[in-house]
């Protein structure tokens, strides 16, 4: 693995001008990383890291963010996700067909991964700790070490996969289905056995958390006369539950799932955003965190495991997007810009 620079220090990207600095290979960073997934065809993928000690980041453009500074080279079209565990960065570029391998300071620490198969496409990861579990549109999950990034093999689901979950020795993937045709369903993967469960639904696309020991998913629906609906799905008896009420992202923190709906009005030929709502999944309790005139274009949820704070990214067409970073209680702690459509936050797994 490539040593790191101790003294390495970007810009950030914020009104005090304030500097990150990387820590030494090996030293746990304290921050997250933000992937930003760029627009179609625009070869401006980036990755950020932001930092905890002064709530500001990187910059998220796509020649000055850390994976351009660090390698002389864009990221690529489309960054779809990254995970962040064994001290490394795995990130999936759908548009440019690789896995990436990277060190906490963004730096290459080999040759990407390449996939030209028909169809293929990464999209989104998971890990049990030991590996690391990749979906492809190729209708694969890729697994690879995740201490040495050597590839393992490859576990057959369905059409077009996308989100993936971890949970208790099972994998639970999203198989979205053919393009328009809305006739995915999930995959339930018995790790220790190699069994497969399957669960049929409409449209289950990249979402996938896991809370209280379960998974839960967003079943898309139709965008039109089938709505969105979030399920709980048990892994050990193979079972979908629906919650009752829909969503277009979700987070998990402890026993809560925190979601918002913002789905399509064909009336008023806009998104109509909804409140930030925290749900109970012991008890059923749903409350509204944050009100509707805040969550007007969100484009990504996440939640950080250890503090419960919550990362909000709001995206428009033809600009680069805005993050807020929020406490529990929906008290604004940053708020600092990113990438074209950014896909969230990561943290240390």
């Amino acid at each position: 693995m490539a040593t790191l620079l101790a003294a390495l220090t970007f810009t950030a990207c914020s009104s005090d001008d304030d500097e990150i600095t990387i820590p030494e290979n090996g030293t746990k960073v304290n921050g997250c990383y933000i992937v930003n997934t760029g627009n179609w065809e625009g070869n401006d993928a980036s990755i950020q890291l932001y930092s905890y000690d002064n709530n500001t980041a990187t910059a998220g453009d796509s020649e000055g963010n850390i994976f351009a500074v660090q390698n002389n080279t864009l990221l690529g079209d489309l960054a779809q996700d990254l995970l962040w565990t064994k001290e490394k960065l795995f990130v999936a570029v759908s548009g440019s067909q690789k896995l990436e391998i990277l060190d906490e300071s963004g730096k290459r620490l080999q040759e990407p991964y390449l996939f030209t198969e028909e169809g293929a496409s990464p999209r989104m990861m998971a890990t049990d700790g030991t590996n690391l579990y990749l979906t492809n549109y190729d209708g694969n999950v890729y697994v690879y070490n995740a201490s040495t990034a050597a590839f393992e093999g490859k576990i057959p689901v369905g059409t077009r996969p996308e989100g993936i979950s971890y949970c208790n020795g099972y994998l639970v993937v999203n198989n979205s289905g053919e393009l328009y045709a809305y006739n995915g369903n999930v995959s339930i993967i018995d790790l220790s056995n190699g069994s497969t469960a399957t669960i049929e639904m409409t449209n289950p696309y990249t979402a996938s958390v896991v809370c209280n020991d379960e998974v839960y998913i967003i079943d898309s629906g139709n965008y039109y006369d089938i709505p969105s609906t979030v399920y709980r799905i048990s892994p050990a008896e193979g079972t979908a539950t629906s919650l009752g009420f829909g969503a277009s992202a979700i987070a998990a923190y402890e026993n809560t799932l925190f979601f918002v709906d913002n789905a399509w009005d064909y009336e008023l030929n806009t998104f109509v955003p909804t409140p930030l709502w925290a749900y109970d999944v012991t008890t059923g309790e749903k409350r509204e965190i944050l009100p509707a005139a805040t969550m007007t274009n969100v484009n990504s949820l996440s939640v950080n495991p250890e503090t419960g704070d919550i990362y909000v990214g709001y995206a428009e067409y033809g600009i680069l997007g805005t993050m807020r970073v929020f406490t529990a209680d929906g008290t604004q702690k940053a708020v600092f810009g990113v990438g074209h459509y950014t896909a969230g936050a990561r943290f240390y797994e």
